[in-house]
């Protein structure tokens, strides 16, 4: 399942309202967290990284919101045997699908637990860490591997969660790369003109992260993380209508530059492919 590479590789495959997924490469895995889009956008997205769905060694899912959770792809996991991780109650919430149901005949269903962590393809271990999202359990994740050479690699993902904690950021005081939700810009949601209750959701506690709460989190993250922090942080999850990517790259870059860091700012979008990143 390789291409051969010795790196440890991360890309966001598109993230926001209408649709999420990114995907994970070590030397001998390939591993997609969430599949919020149709089989057919997997597979165009996936062009250019190495591989496609013949090649994918697990599906890891977050929560079921339809953004995170295309429940007709689960047909592609059956037709090309691909296990799918989620969480115990994410099990039951599916378990009526016709789609889920095949899935389960197919054996290609692992749950998990939490705080527990789990093994996917033999080189990844995930901690799942509980968000506060009104999608009830939805997870983020500590994920460590190792490289060719044996080196430790580690990646915190956060996406989806109304407001972080310190438990939050010690999982991913020394990840490699964070990739983290930038949602939205707070002026432009309150005057969005949306329905004051969905405004409400989204600035709840447990909505999303505005790019104020992800700058936050990631200033105290370097500040505190070893070696200054990771060296990569992708914005995930930017509002189509109530953020622009130059607003939330400015929110972090401007954490990055007080504290005098090195770390690097990618912004990720809704209809293309983000960077390929290596570690």
């Amino acid at each position: 399942m390789s291409d051969g590479s010795s790196h440890i590789r991360f890309c966001v495959l598109g993230s926001g309202s209408s649709g999420n997924s990114a995907l994970l490469q070590t030397p001998h895995a390939r591993v997609l967290i969430d599949i919020g889009f149709t089989p057919d956008e997997i597979a165009k997205r996936l062009e250019g990284t190495g591989g496609g769905w013949e090649s994918l060694s697990a599906v890891v899912l977050t929560h079921t919101h339809g953004d995170h959770l295309k429940k007709r792809t689960l047909k592609a996991l059956v037709e090309h045997h691909v296990p799918f991780y989620c969480h115990e109650s994410h099990a039951k919430h599916l378990q009526g699908g016709r789609y889920f149901k095949k899935l389960v005949q197919a054996g290609l269903l692992f749950t998990y637990g939490a705080p527990q962590p789990f093994e996917v393809a033999g080189e990844l271990l995930f901690h799942p860490l509980r968000l506060p999202h009104d999608c009830p359990p939805t997870f983020g994740f500590r994920i460590e591997t190792a490289d060719a050479t044996g080196r430790a690699r580690r990646i915190g993902y956060l996406s989806d969660l109304g407001h972080w904690t310190d438990a939050h950021l010690e999982a991913c005081l020394d990840a490699d790369l964070l990739a983290l939700e930038f949602n939205h810009d707070v002026a432009m949601e309150k005057n969005s003109g949306r329905h004051p209750s969905l405004i409400a959701r989204v600035l709840g506690s447990e909505g999303h992260l505005s790019n104020a709460q992800a700058a936050d989190a990631l200033t105290r993250i370097l500040q505190r993380g070893p070696n200054g922090g990771p060296a990569r942080v992708v914005q995930m999850h930017l509002s189509g209508d109530c953020n622009r990517p130059d607003l939330a790259f400015a929110a972090a870059q401007q954490a990055v530059a007080e504290l005098g860091a090195h770390t690097q700012i990618f912004s990720t979008r809704q209809e293309a492919r983000g960077t390929i990143h290596e570690l």
